[in-house]
Parts: structure tokens; C-alpha cells; sequence
């Protein structure tokens, strides 16, 4: 058979021309039918909660701001879409998925530089196939003044030396998360 394709060169040199074309300016994953599934739920009863439902790690829970869930899926689109990640909303069968627990989205009380009460922001990301959790990544952060803790000076002027907000203290841990929990394909890390 293949005898017979190389007899007639005009086409095997334009299915080869095709395939070359092809492999050479191919996207390196099929990411429209999503790579990720997303799954963003607030702790249901954050008053008796301790530990975590998903993965059962112990909580600090607190008040969740109606508009989270909304808020941090946003941020996870966006930052999935930055890093040429294709996601999908919900969980499918045989699909990895990023499951966001949020158990704390407090917005700050007071303007950019000065404060009654800082955003608090505490969530865990699992990164799950099947309901089974995979990886672990826990977010907790309140924003301490800069004479409270010297040694986040870094932190504080990485933010603009002002008070940020708990969208922004979202979007800057889900880029932790997701670079704890998204690896380049070829390095391997095993589960908690």
C-alpha cells in the first residue's frame, strides 16, 4: 500500500507538505474542548465547619462575600487562558478539574492606604479526576500593616505599598495555586 502512495508524488508531497504544516504550527494541546474542568462552591456552614469537606485538611472559616464564587471563577478563567490552559466549566468523567472550596472572602473596610479592617481571602484548591483529589494548594491571607510584619516587606510593595482588595488578594492566589497544581507536562509530583 505504501507502494502505491509513493507512485503518485504530487499527492504524497502535498500530504506531506499538509502533515509537516500541521505538526509544526499545531497548538500544543486540544484546548477547546478543555483541558480543566472548573468547579468554584462557598463552604455551605461556615459557623460549625473546621475542616475542609474535599480534602478534609483543617479550616479557619469565616464570612464569604455572596459575589466569591462568581469573583474567583472569573479569576481562575483568566488565569487559566493566561498560561494557554483550556478549562470547562463543571467536572466530566476521566477529566481533571480544579475544585476552589472558598471558606473566607472578607472585603477590606477603608480606601487604598488607610484601613479599618484589611481583606481576608482563604480558600483551597484541589486539583481532582473522579472526585479524587489529586494535589492540595491552601490560600490564606490577610493583609498585615507593614509595621506588623517586617518580613513581608516584599509582599507590600509588590502590591503598590497600599491596601489591596480581597479580588486582588484572589487573583494573586490563584496564580500561587495554579503554579503549584499546573505543571509543564513531563514533570511529575505526587498527591498529599
Amino acid at each position: 500500500m505504501f507502494l502505491q502512495f509513493i507512485k503518485r508524488p504530487k499527492f504524497f508531497l502535498a500530504t506531506l507538505f499538509v502533515a509537516v504544516f500541521v505538526l509544526a504550527f499545531a497548538v500544543p494541546a486540544v484546548y477547546s474542548l478543555g483541558d480543566l474542568g472548573i468547579v468554584v462552591e462557598q463552604l455551605q456552614d461556615p459557623q460549625t465547619a473546621t475542616r475542609c469537606p474535599v480534602c478534609g485538611r483543617a479550616i479557619s472559616p469565616g464570612v464569604v462575600h455572596t459575589d466569591a464564587p462568581a469573583i474567583v471563577k472569573e479569576k481562575l478563567k483568566t488565569a487559566l487562558t493566561d498560561r494557554s490552559i483550556g478549562y470547562s466549566d463543571g467536572m466530566k468523567k476521566d477529566q481533571p478539574y480544579i475544585n476552589v472550596l472558598i471558606y473566607r472572602f472578607q472585603e477590606r473596610k477603608g480606601g487604598n492606604f488607610a484601613v479599618e479592617k484589611p481583606a481576608s481571602i482563604a480558600f483551597h484548591m484541589h486539583l481532582m479526576k473522579d472526585k479524587v483529589v489529586g494535589k492540595i494548594f491552601t490560600y490564606a491571607e490577610e493583609q498585615k500593616a507593614l509595621t506588623q510584619n517586617l518580613f513581608t516587606m516584599g509582599k507590600f510593595f509588590r502590591r503598590g505599598a497600599r491596601w489591596v482588595t480581597a479580588e486582588e488578594l484572589a487573583e494573586e492566589g490563584i496564580n500561587a495555586g495554579l503554579d503549584e497544581l499546573v505543571e509543564p507536562k513531563g514533570t511529575t509530583e505526587s498527591a498529599e
